[in-house]
């Protein structure tokens, strides 16, 4: 039994490799479609600005549970260091929060040059009925 799924693995990825190199052609985006340059970098530029937004969620729990943990403190150390705790955390918030206000600021500029891109480019002939 193990050697038929082992022969039949082996017949998958063969075949796998043979065609990956046709796939791999058809697969890539195309390169003369108007503003896909302009496109990629929006999409990419909102991608980073969704992660900067869940990063900068992260960063107000971690505020959170660090004032929690000041409140919980029972000695002065424990106060001390918690208090710490917090103004890290702070600071690490403000260091993303600072990175998301540029992203938006790049978001907003890729949009403009797609646009700008766009109202460039010749309306598409309508399609023969």
């Amino acid at each position: 039994m193990t050697l038929a799924r082992t022969a039949a693995a082996a017949a998958v990825l063969a075949l796998g490799f043979s065609v990956a190199p046709l796939t791999g052609a058809v697969a890539a985006p195309p390169t003369d479609a108007p503003c896909a340059k302009q496109q990629a970098q929006l999409d990419k530029a909102q991608a980073k600005l969704e992660s900067l937004t869940a990063k900068l969620a992260a960063k107000k729990e971690a505020i959170a549970a660090a004032k929690a943990e000041v409140k919980a403190s029972d000695t002065a150390q424990e106060k001390r260091n918690a208090k710490a705790a917090v103004a890290t955390a702070k600071e690490k918030k403000q260091h993303v929060q600072k990175a998301k206000k540029f992203q938006q600021q790049r978001v907003e500029h890729a949009q403009k040059r797609l646009d700008k891109c766009l109202a460039a480019q010749p309306a598409a002939p309508a399609p023969a009925a």
